[in-house]
């Protein structure tokens, strides 16, 4: 009784817990920008954000009851590592440090999604903890967003000479993309749940959808589309144990303004301007690619090394890092001689062409368990790809890819069989936001980088992938009652 006791005191102390984690994430997140924006080393909030994660483990391995959960996790990871380090071997691995810290921020989600785990099967009541955690959070960004422009310090989300979207003083635009489309749902679920009041609901669907507008990226315009409507319509199933005509007014009428003001968004601005750029980059290369091609006919070229040599100062201009580390001709073919600014001048697809020739140039292990993350680099440039779940396969292999969809995967099978053994009790307000945010967080790993392998935003999935074992192992239990 002793034990027991003294184990549900430890527990009762969770939900306390799991709402300070969460409302200490924008701040090392703003800490984080100021530190760089200062030319600091952010290396205090980075040795902050491991400590937390060996915190929170340590503190879940010690509640848990099966702790073999946690040593067949790190028997994986300890293999998975082994193999990686095998791999890189194979061909210099120069800093495997740096290298292991990568591999960590992908190895922190199952970590702390178990550590997670044990804390809501203990105290329920984290449940709460997160959903409140997430609405701070968000008042938290969105006031952050309003002074950064206020005070004219707001880095942009598209910056460089666009200054186009308000990303307040957070770091990375992607990460932060992918965070607002997983707090926003949550948080206006929450306030539906606490509240009738039609002011309380107003300001949350305004500030949440409004951040989502003005941040300018396509992802985060889906992701207002999808909350405003999909919350408005998943009201209709819970007509019958509340007042759900004024929120979903509310919703709809904000999502119909968002969608009459497309012309005006941020998200437009960017895109014409990107259309812009993309014209006068084709110019630009069809210039070089005539002077190219004038110089290597005088020089008696023809065939097939005149069709080469004729792309020499595009590609060495646009694709610098595939032709100056794979050679003119291999990159020529690759992109099959193209002229196209579109195909040439795509980032996203050059990081992914090296990468992919990278791994043709390193066989064997390197497939299975990844290549070093410095070798995605040439003269200082780092061609680490900008999707995640390609990201992960090439630094941790086909079998890092298949043990991450294999995670994802089991709390979505988890979900589907919940809603069909027993939808009323499972189709709930927190269980529509926590499924209109993981979606939109799955989306965002599969289109950007900056999300499954970034430890802020790995501590919003975990904790959603905890919400959803909660309530779907809620359903269970009562089930079985």
């Amino acid at each position: 009784m002793r034990v027991s006791k003294s184990r549900q005191e430890r527990a009762s102390f969770l939900p306390t817990f799991m709402l300070i984690l969460c409302i200490i994430q924008p701040v090392l997140d703003v800490a984080s920008f100021w530190l760089d924006r200062l030319g600091l080393s952010n290396a205090p909030t980075t040795a902050l954000r491991f400590l937390m994660l060996a915190l929170v483990v340590g503190v879940g391995f010690i509640l848990s009851e099966r702790k073999g959960y946690y040593l067949g996790l790190a028997g994986v990871l300890a293999a998975l590592t082994a193999g990686h380090i095998l791999a890189c071997a194979q061909w210099s691995y120069d800093a495997p440090l740096v290298d292991l810290a990568n591999a960590l921020r992908i190895y922190q989600l199952p970590m702390m999604t178990l550590s997670f785990i044990t804390m809501v099967r203990k105290e329920p009541a984290c449940i709460e903890s997160i959903k409140k955690g997430f609405l701070i959070c968000l008042a938290v960004c969105a006031s952050v967003e309003i002074v950064s422009v206020l005070t004219d310090t707001n880095p942009y989300t598209y910056r460089d000479q666009k200054t186009v979207g308000i990303c307040g003083w957070f770091y990375f635009a992607n990460s932060q993309s992918a965070i607002l489309t997983m707090l926003v749902p949550v948080s206006i679920c929450y306030v539906l749940e606490k509240t009738k009041k039609t002011l309380p609901i107003l300001l949350a669907s305004v500030t949440g959808l409004g951040v989502l507008y003005f941040f300018a990226t396509r992802l985060a315009f889906a992701a207002l589309v999808g909350t405003g409507f999909g919350v408005a319509v998943c009201l209709f199933f819970f007509r019958k144990t509340m007042d759900v005509k004024k929120p979903a007014i509310i919703l709809v009428v904000c999502t119909v303004i968002a969608l009459a003001a497309v012309p005006l968004s941020p998200m437009v601005k960017n895109d014409t301007l990107v259309a812009r750029n993309k014209i006068l980059k084709q110019q630009d290369i069809d210039a070089m690619v005539a002077a190219d091609e004038a110089a290597a006919i005088e020089a008696g070229l023809e065939g097939e090394a005149l069709s080469v040599a004729r792309l020499a100062s595009a590609y060495d201009k646009y694709l610098p890092g595939l032709s100056g580390h794979f050679g003119l001709e291999r990159t020529a073919e690759l992109y099959d001689r193209s002229t196209d600014a579109g195909d040439i001048a795509d980032v996203r697809r050059a990081r992914l062409n090296f990468c992919k020739l990278l791994l043709e140039d390193q066989p064997g292990l390197s497939f299975w368990f990844g290549m070093e993350r410095e070798d995605m680099s040439h003269d200082g440039i780092t061609y680490d790809v900008e999707n995640d779940l390609h990201g992960i396969f090439y630094l941790c292999g086909a079998v890092g890819l298949v043990l991450m969809l294999l995670f994802l995967g089991w709390f979505l099978f988890r979900i589907v069989v919940a809603l069909r053994r027993d939808f009323r009790s499972v189709f709930t307000l927190q269980a529509v936001g926590c499924g209109i945010a993981l979606l939109c967080c799955l989306i965002h790993a599969y289109c950007t980088a900056g999300v499954l392998r970034r430890p802020n935003v790995t501590f919003y999935l975990a904790a959603l992938l905890a919400v959803s074992y909660g309530l779907t192992q809620k359903t269970r239990s009562d089930h079985e009652t």
